[in-house]
């Protein structure tokens, strides 16, 4: 067998039977404009069977089909290459002008999702998902598996409730993770459109500041308790 179908082989292995690994991240801007990126690579347990340099091989091949080059530039979406060692992939993004306009053009929501709905409520914005999709092994299903995702939405407003798995309070990013196990699975984040998020510094460190304080003061005291146990001593 020569290297270009093993290489079709391995291909159609990475995208048909759960082999996919994918970074989602969603930017709500201060306008409510929507910046949407998509990193599409293999799981580590994928790429940990090629030598380096063969992963790379197989990305560019997958980069290179003629369904994904058709597809992404079709909807609007611009991609690249990203040619890393250790984790190479493809990044697709795209822009939007309003929340309601990545909810009808968004072509990834239905990889996982039945469908993504925008609630606004006076000030209050809520975004949610729609009956979650499970990873399933079937040729026939137009989805492509994907054993591992990872799902980041950034937003600069203050965030009044979530479901997520992880946050960030540095970059205000609430994270969802999805593997093959996950049976169940609901997105929902609710913010305040009125009430800008700003990470206080100041607080972090004044409280760090008050620890470090503590420490030393338990440490000189337990160095005082201990050189009084010594003098005892010798005084007896």
């Amino acid at each position: 067998m020569n290297l270009k179908k093993i290489i079709l082989i391995l291909i159609i292995i990475f995208i048909t039977t759960g082999c996919v690994s994918s970074d989602y991240n969603l930017t709500i801007n201060k306008d409510l404009s929507v910046n949407e990126e998509v990193f599409i690579s293999a799981t580590d347990e994928y790429f940990d069977l090629f030598y380096m340099d063969y992963r790379l091989t197989i990305v560019k091949n997958v980069y290179n089909n003629q369904e994904i080059m058709k597809t992404l530039p079709d909807n609007n979406y611009s991609y690249k290459l990203i040619e890393e060692e250790r984790r190479p992939g493809v990044l697709a993004n795209k822009k939007y002008n309003n929340i309601n306009d990545y909810i009808k053009e968004t072509i990834f929501k239905t990889q996982v999702f039945e469908d993504i709905e925008y609630i606004e409520k006076d000030n209050l914005i809520t975004i949610q998902t729609k009956n979650f999709l499970p990873y399933v092994e079937d040729e026939t299903d137009v989805r492509y598996p994907i054993s591992d995702l990872k799902i980041n939405i950034k937003v600069p407003y203050v965030v009044t409730s979530n479901n997520a798995d992880k946050y960030d309070n540095v970059t205000n990013t609430y994270t969802w993770n999805i593997d093959e196990e996950t049976k169940d699975k609901k997105i929902e984040i609710t913010f305040d459109k009125n009430k800008i998020y700003v990470y206080n510094l100041g607080i972090y460190i004044f409280i760090s500041i008050l620890i470090i304080l503590a420490i030393i003061v338990i440490v000189i005291i337990l160095k005082m308790v201990k050189k009084n146990k010594r003098n005892n001593k010798i005084y007896e």
